[in-house]
């Protein structure tokens, strides 16, 4: 099968397209044949061998956590999907992603696509809906709580104050100042996350931007909730006066049934800045690096 492999960690040039064994499903687990598959910001920390030391890679490596296709072959055991359904699957950063023709994952990380929803937009919403959802849940979010997203404008952002609406919290957007308007749009209420706090007014915040996840938790009452994406600085709640939640992504089968239900029926969208063909993986982690206005996928 065709597949963009990593040959050796270091900037783009190091992706080549070529033919990779065909991976097989063993019990429960199940086989898809690609169709879209999107490009993460995490993927260009694994390629740059950055991660290397927590998650070596196994070289040549297929990168890519996120997929959509339908399934083509099902392991023994597996009973809730039939060859043929349209899904989205959840892969795992292990050096056997998404970035080719097939792959291969446990069942429990595959949902299926509603019928409303393109390959394209499936992909999109894999890991950027979870981990939306991930961060609020974290949260107990009541109805009327004020809650502040750094990173208003990114995937995660997206998803988790959409996801606020849905439950009936109040999400402002921390944005920088010159993406107010975009904020506002967005969250109905926005705020320069880049100024000093004047006062700490916030019931919670989720923090999906590390540059000013400093700032973001001076907005929060004590005894307020945070949580966090990125690398919470050192000494920034020194006196435990919020609570905070560092959370890493997880695959979970029921919340993505959830985010791609929401975005079926129009309560869920996050923006497809560009699609590029398999064969310019490179251009499209480029891409990233270069903070597309939304997500970049790729197309097989």
């Amino acid at each position: 099968m065709k597949a963009a492999l990593l040959n050796s960690y270091g900037d783009v040039d190091q992706f080549v397209i070529a033919d990779a064994p065909m991976p097989r499903p063993q019990p429960g687990e199940v086989l898809i044949k690609i169709e879209v598959s999107a490009v993460n910001p995490f993927d260009l920390i694994l390629r740059q061998g950055f991660m290397a030391q927590y998650i070596p890679l196994p070289l040549p490596a297929i990168l890519g956590g996120d997929a959509a296709g339908a399934i083509a072959a099902l392991g023994a055991g597996v009973t809730e999907f039939a060859v043929g359904d349209r899904v989205v699957a959840d892969f795992a950063a292990n050096g056997k992603g998404a970035h080719a023709e097939y792959g291969v994952v446990p069942a429990t990380s595959v949902a299926k696509l509603p019928a409303a929803l393109s390959f394209e937009q499936g992909a999109a919403l894999v890991k950027a809906g979870l981990t939306g959802r991930q961060t609020v849940a974290a949260l107990n979010v009541k109805a009327g709580d004020r809650v502040l997203i750094s990173g208003a404008l990114g995937a995660v952002g997206r998803a988790a104050i959409q996801y606020l609406r849905q439950i009936g919290g109040q999400p402002v957007a921390g944005v920088r100042p010159e993406r107010l308007q975009e904020g506002r749009k967005l969250a109905g209420e926005a705020l320069d996350i880049t100024a000093p706090p004047a006062s700490a007014t916030f019931d919670h915040a989720i923090s999906a931007a590390a540059p000013v996840a400093g700032n973001l938790i001076g907005h929060v009452r004590t005894g307020g909730h945070v949580a966090s994406i990125v690398p919470v600085p050192e000494g920034a709640n020194a006196d435990g006066r919020v609570i905070i939640h560092e959370l890493y992504h997880r695959t979970d089968a029921a919340t993505l049934d959830a985010v791609l239900d929401a975005a079926a029926h129009g309560l869920l969208d996050i923006p497809i800045a560009q699609i590029f063909p398999l064969e310019q993986i490179g251009a499209a982690q480029n891409a990233v690096a270069a903070g597309a206005q939304g997500k970049v996928v790729l197309r097989h």
